[in-house]
């Protein structure tokens, strides 16, 4: 197939299979599909971040460590 690698891209980056109209898609344009993907999501992760740390500044010195923790659990805990 000749779309392989970038199919191949697109289904990570998406997790599951692409619509059909991706076929028409040249390799290079499929990859870069992926990457805009994959860049919106990683902004999209960052906004959310932000968000949330602005939204802990409007709660009492006391509840925002108690509130980080259950909202940001670390890894491994």
């Amino acid at each position: 197939m000749p779309h392989d690698d970038g199919r191949k891209a697109l289904r990570r980056a998406i997790d599951d299979e692409p619509p059909p109209g991706v076929d028409a898609l040249d390799d290079a344009s499929a990859q870069a599909l992926a990457t805009l993907i994959e860049d919106s999501r990683h902004a999209q992760q960052r906004q959310l971040q932000d968000a949330l740390e602005r939204a802990l500044g409007y709660l009492p010195r006391l509840l925002r460590g108690p509130v980080r923790r259950v909202l940001f659990p670390r890894r491994g805990d």
